[in-house]
């Protein structure tokens, strides 16, 4: 079997180091995926907030209109309407904010156990690649040694 020289390791080095790279990349790509999901359920929190201001207004002129009526008859009929309108737009309201909220935790959690790993992986690396800097380094010594005692 042959005895690794200087170069080898070398190059090993080279090799490993671009391994590495090539993981953080893929998890770098990975975090880009998760934000875009992320922006998208932003979005849809926006359109939530906006259906949300625009149903108040809109449940604020019926009620405004309705005040105008003076058969109490029809007021309680058209109350009675507006009031299962609210409830039923509440109902949809707190359903898809669920979802909504849901969707911020599921994609905090996946961003926050990303940057960890991240964070844990390039210790490892930069311990890893200290470690094997040392090695190549004592065995290029000892090979120009070798060679100066020729």
């Amino acid at each position: 079997m042959r005895t690794e020289d200087g170069n080898s390791l070398s190059l090993e080095r080279s090799m490993n180091l671009q391994c590495h790279i090539m993981t953080f990349e893929e998890a770098l790509r990975n975090a880009q995926v998760i934000d875009k999901l992320d922006d998208q359920r932003r979005e849809r929190l926006f359109g939530l907030i906006k259906w949300h201001v625009d149903m108040n207004k809109h449940f604020d002129s019926r009620l405004e209109s309705i005040l105008q009526l003076s058969d109490i008859q029809t007021l309680k009929e058209i109350l009675n309407t507006l009031k299962q309108e609210i409830r039923e737009f509440n109902v949809k309201f707190n359903k898809s904010f669920e979802s909504v909220k849901s969707d911020e935790l599921y994609y905090e959690n996946l961003d926050d156990d990303l940057r960890e790993y991240l964070i844990k992986y390039s210790v490892k690396c930069r311990e890893q690649l200290r470690i094997e800097n040392s090695e190549i380094e004592e065995k290029l010594i000892r090979e120009n040694k070798e060679k100066l005692n020729k």
